[in-house]
């Protein structure tokens, strides 16, 4: 049944129901109950997309994840989905694969007004696309970005990664360093300040020895480590994720290695695996940087928020 049919039932005009429908607080309180109780006795259920396309929201948060098998995510995600939902907000995951062309089609939900803003955790499109987008609605990243229109709440990864590779550098009993990324330099901001504060604290050993792109999950780390144990004495191995450090672990662990001593392992995310294992990592803070992006986004509020990571260490030997 349409609106008009219960403005004539409740012998109101159909901008009457319209606001009650959509709780506008200038209706008189006698209207109002005429048509609640039109609806009520008709059992009329409101068209809620209708509705919100009136109001010029969809009621819907749309984030960005390259994809959803990541323990790191795990935690972004969770955190978002707890904030929204406490403002009765709605989530629409939107996993890109690092499909560039799957990313934009994404970002057409902004413009079409399907979703109310973006947060992105990761992103395949440069700064500058993102910023033409800002005018459709509201993006915020949870990744530092290089141009400064674009909202952020992100870790300081700068911050840490001297405090961490200070660390490293001073470490005088293991030999080789590793560190595993999943993008490399020209694909990832994040992976690029990586790369330049590495060459600050070790301008002796080459990049490109060092760094291995393409490992994200526990079976890259484990075939990879397979390798590396065996070529490599006392290797520091710095990787991208607990669940990958996990997988060095084990491939170590199976060849008869004793991190700490043999060699000495440092993930990322402080998820369960480093507890078990006791496995040193570093903590982004990942679900305060997703309940502060919510908040950011719903509430307009500009400005960037930076939030402070840290090196856990655990075990005895530090």
């Amino acid at each position: 049944m349409s609106i008009r049919k219960i403005a004539q039932l409740a012998g109101v005009s159909t901008t009457t129901v319209s606001r009650v429908l959509n709780n506008h607080p200038y209706v008189t309180d006698d209207k109002r109950e005429k048509v609640l109780s039109v609806m009520a006795e008709i059992d009329y259920v409101p068209n809620k997309n209708a509705i919100n396309l009136s109001n010029g929201q969809s009621g819907v948060i749309g984030v960005v994840v390259p994809y959803t098998r990541n323990s790191c995510y795990d935690q972004l995600i969770e955190s978002i989905l707890e904030e929204a939902t406490k403002n009765h907000k709605k989530v629409m995951l939107l996993p890109t694969y690092f499909d560039k062309k799957l990313e934009k089609e994404y970002y057409t939900l902004l413009r079409d007004k399907t979703v109310d803003g973006i947060i992105v955790s990761s992103k395949t499109h440069d700064d500058q696309f993102l910023k033409e987008l800002n005018q459709f609605g509201s993006i915020i990243t949870t990744e530092k970005t290089k141009v400064e229109d674009i909202i952020s709440v992100y870790p300081d990864r700068v911050k840490i990664y001297h405090n961490l590779f200070n660390y490293i550098a001073n470490l005088t009993t293991f030999d080789s360093l590793f560190i595993t990324v999943t993008r490399p330099k020209k694909q990832s901001f994040s992976t690029e300040i990586k790369m330049n504060l590495f060459q600050e604290y070790f301008p002796f050993k080459k990049v490109e020895d060092s760094f291995i792109s393409g490992i994200s999950t526990y079976n890259d780390a484990y075939l990879l480590g397979k390798r590396l144990f065996k070529s490599n004495k006392s290797p520091i191995i710095y990787s991208n994720g607990d669940e990958v450090a996990a997988g060095f672990y084990q491939a170590a662990t199976e060849l008869g290695l004793k991190n700490r001593k043999d060699y000495y392992l440092i993930g990322e995310d402080n998820q369960l695996f480093s507890q078990m294992l006791s496995i040193d990592t570093v903590d982004f803070q990942l679900k305060t940087v997703g309940k502060t992006a919510v908040k950011k986004l719903l509430s307009g509020s500009k400005g960037n928020s930076v939030i402070d990571a840290e090196f856990i260490k655990r075990g005895t030997n530090h």
